[in-house]
């Protein structure tokens, strides 16, 4: 699920624009998710909708580590994912110098006063990305690029090329 490998060449080269382009602003960040199965998607979407042994159940079919009850909270909106077709990475935030992640939407490592979060988003769109921060439901740590094309097209097999 981590590996930039599993994204479509182009959205791995806007990956990588992205990563060059926030260490040059003072961000780190780690990469949390990029392309899942369909079975991942599953078991992520029934986080929060399902029993903890219901989704730890649909977790070992996926091949993921169990869950505890206090993490089974909803952590997907959508049954079929932007990620199930390699157009879509998740990232966290590094705190300066470790390789700890931080969700805290206003942290601001950097120090020049616009959230970091919010900096990698701006940063995510002039390379052409769309950022789950300007998302109804604010994915701050989401971006996803299909060139225009509708999911009913990736389902078709596909894939944006530029």
């Amino acid at each position: 699920m981590r590996d930039i490998n599993g994204l479509v060449p182009v959205v791995r080269g806007k990956f990588l624009k992205l990563q060059a382009a926030a260490k040059e602003k003072g961000i780190e960040f780690m990469i949390t998710c990029a392309r899942r199965t369909e079975t991942e998607q599953l078991a992520l979407f029934a986080q929060g909708r399902k029993t903890p042994g219901e989704v730890n159940r649909l977790r070992h079919d996926a091949g993921m580590q169990p869950i505890t009850e206090a993490e089974n909270r909803i952590v997907t909106k959508v049954l079929t994912s932007i990620h199930q077709f390699g157009c879509a990475f998740d990232v966290a935030i590094l705190k300066p110098g470790t390789h700890t992640p931080t969700w805290d939407r206003k942290a601001d490592f950097n120090e020049n006063g616009v959230p970091d979060y919010e900096e990698l988003g701006s940063l995510g769109e002039a390379l052409g990305l769309r950022w789950g921060g300007t998302f109804k439901f604010g994915d701050f740590c989401h971006f996803e690029y299909t060139g225009g094309l509708t999911l009913a097209e990736l389902k078709e097999g596909k894939r944006p090329e530029a």
